[in-house]
């Protein structure tokens, strides 16, 4: 949102979600809490903007004090996946209808080498380098609705072994081995082993020896250069894409789309044991090389199943693009450790509290395949609403302690000061500047 709008009331529907959170923020920590998950859904940033356009915001100082507490971020996330009971519930009656997502993202930051956790880190999508943090998400999508929901999230190191940066040195872990704790932790919670979709970032046998040791099953990419040694009891040494251009291939599908795919049961170098490879392509002319390949431990499994598996973990790259233009996601001018942490699940957070409320518009279990209302759009509802709502307050007779409140806020001789002045002191100043004491 490219400009913020004064915020009379909370949202109801977010004000009930920040509910389940109340006996783990005592104080002004809950109201703290409530006003930056409204700042996130409302696309504002900033503990100045968030106390002067959302009339219930406590002052700049409590938001800041909320943000740094020791070990907050921590707590949300396991409260977040304990507010899921009915998403918990679903999966484990339905769990074809529903997939584990795994993916990384950056998080740019133009200024500040003094930000917690913030390294240069090489951006394996554009071939160029980004300096920010890098943030690893496990998710569950509904693959009915495709609706994506964050369960655990965190934040990457870079080996600074060789510096004298401690403690984050000894923080460091390579994603895959992060993914693995994190998935550890869900299932401990009492999730699911539903099978896991990630791209081929994480492609690598340490992980797939790590998932199937835990008995969950996963669709990743891979890449076309991986050497295929035996298919059976035959030897091959041939790379993938090589061996696979030849193969007969058979239509796949995908909501409604047709691609073409060929499979075999592989054993690729440096593999322990033979897993399944699916190649997919555009046509059924073997002139036409695949644009990707896939790898599973569900040998029974077909190309169809694979390739829809696959596809379905899209829905985390929307969810990254949204929590970066909705949500605010690293834009808060935060340093400390704490606060970086808490700012961000904060915004994750508040991204669920969205697909929680597009699941319930959705039309129902029975109409498969069938989105519900846009993040976007309810996110667009919400404002049109609140600004009509901010209007009718400002123009109903007898609401002089609501107009002041309003005022004293958006003076426009405020906006470049901190919101944190008292009244007294920004009419003394306003004073001073018509007398030509201070200069306009």
């Amino acid at each position: 949102m490219s400009m913020p709008i004064p915020v009379a009331e909370c949202p109801t529907f977010i004000r009930d979600y920040a509910d389940g959170f109340k006996d783990l923020l005592p104080g002004s920590h809950y109201q703290s809490f409530v006003a930056s998950l409204a700042a996130s859904i409302f696309g504002i940033s900033g503990y100045s903007d968030t106390f002067r356009y959302l009339h219930f915001s406590p002052s700049v100082s409590s938001l800041g004090n909320f943000a740094n507490v020791d070990g907050l971020a921590a707590r949300l996330n396991r409260r977040h996946r304990r507010r899921l009971k009915a998403i918990l519930e679903k999966a484990r009656a339905q769990p074809s209808r529903f997939e584990f997502v795994l993916d990384d993202t950056l998080i740019s930051h133009s200024k500040g080498s003094e930000i917690y956790g913030t390294y240069r880190w090489h951006d394996h999508s554009s071939g160029g380098y980004v300096f920010g943090h890098r943030l690893l998400v496990i998710g569950i999508v509904d693959r009915h609705h495709r609706v994506f929901i964050p369960l655990i999230w965190e934040i990457l190191h870079r080996d600074l072994s060789s510096k004298v940066e401690e403690p984050i040195a000894n923080a460091y872990q390579k994603g895959w081995q992060v993914a693995v704790r994190l998935v550890k932790q869900l299932l401990s919670e009492g999730w699911p082993k539903l099978v896991l979709a990630a791209d081929s970032w994480f492609a690598g046998e340490e992980f797939f020896q790590e998932l199937t040791q835990m008995d969950v099953p996963f669709v990743i990419e891979i890449k076309s250069n991986r050497i295929v040694e035996r298919h059976g009891q035959k030897h091959v040494e041939s790379p993938l894409d090589q061996y696979m251009h030849n193969r007969t291939r058979a239509p796949v599908y995908h909501n409604e789309k047709t691609k073409y795919g060929c499979e075999g049961v592989l054993m690729l170098r440096d593999a322990e044991t033979s897993r399944k490879v699916v190649a997919v392509a555009n046509s059924r002319e073997l002139d036409e090389l695949p644009f990707a390949y896939y790898i599973t431990n569900k040998l029974t499994w077909n190309a169809s199943q694979i390739w829809s598996i696959s596809r379905d973990r899209w829905e985390i790259e929307v969810q990254f693009r949204e929590l970066k233009q909705f949500f605010t996601l690293g834009e808060a001018a935060v340093r400390s450790k704490q606060s970086v942490e808490t700012t961000i699940s904060v915004s994750v957070i508040a991204l669920t509290v969205v697909r929680l409320r597009q699941l319930s518009t959705a039309l129902g279990d029975r109409n498969q395949n069938v989105r519900p209302i846009p993040a976007g759009a309810i996110i667009r509802d919400l404002q049109l609403e609140t600004l009509l709502r901010c209007t009718s307050k400002l123009a109903t007779p007898h609401q002089d302690a609501y107009r002041q409140k309003f005022q004293s806020r958006l003076n426009h001789r405020n906006l470049n000061s901190k919101p944190a002045e008292s009244r007294k002191d920004s009419k003394n100043k306003s004073h001073q500047r018509l007398e030509g004491k201070i200069p306009a």
